[in-house]
């Protein structure tokens, strides 16, 4: 099926699972609701190719986390809520061949026309999931890592990365990214 799926006012989950599975652009499901996702930019790809080259190391093919790429969907809550994060981890078994339920870090790279809804509302959302320690947002327009960390306080703390010589720390992975490389490759419009 290449045409986008039909925006109905409610659609039932396992229908909309059904349709994705025969779609050739994904969505996002929100309460019933169908939301295609735009495609991405090369700059886009080369950061999300960036951050996984940091991240699958050795180090952490040892752990039991495993790390999927923008066409595994993410529950939010369960048949009412799924997106599609550029990034996610999991370090928790999960049987299901098509959504992680218990996302560990996520990563969303921001473009123009979906940075907005990506900062709010998808991350208040992100908030509820016990299972997730960080949240990052990485700017692809200009050098802006946003790190979100849950506290065992169940508190968020942001860090904010705008040089190239700082570094990344995401400590339910043991990983450290350089930003200059999550940058490498990257060139940015005056």
């Amino acid at each position: 099926m290449n045409e986008a799926l039909k925006l109905e006012e409610f659609t039932p989950f396992d229908t909309y699972l059904e349709q994705e599975k025969n779609s050739d652009i994904r969505h996002e499901y929100l309460n019933g609701q169908i939301i295609p996702i735009e495609a991405t930019t090369k700059a886009h790809n080369r950061i999300k190719r960036n951050i996984i080259r940091q991240i699958e190391t050795p180090e952490f093919d040892e752990t039991r986390c495993e790390l999927y790429d923008e066409n595994v969907l993410t529950e939010l809550l369960e048949k009412k809520r799924y997106v599609y994060p550029d990034i996610v981890t999991t370090c928790q078994p999960n049987e299901d061949p098509l959504i992680i339920k218990h996302p560990t870090v996520t990563f969303e790279i921001l473009s123009p026309s979906t940075k907005k809804c990506d900062k709010t509302t998808k991350f208040f959302r992100y908030q509820l999931l016990p299972s997730l320690n960080q949240c990052i947002f990485v700017a692809q327009d200009e050098i802006d890592v946003k790190s979100f960390l849950r506290t065992s306080d169940n508190e968020w703390t942001l860090t904010t990365l705008t040089e190239l010589d700082q570094v990344l720390n995401i400590p339910s992975l043991g990983s450290h990214l350089a930003v200059s490389d999550i940058y490498r490759n990257i060139q940015f419009t005056a």
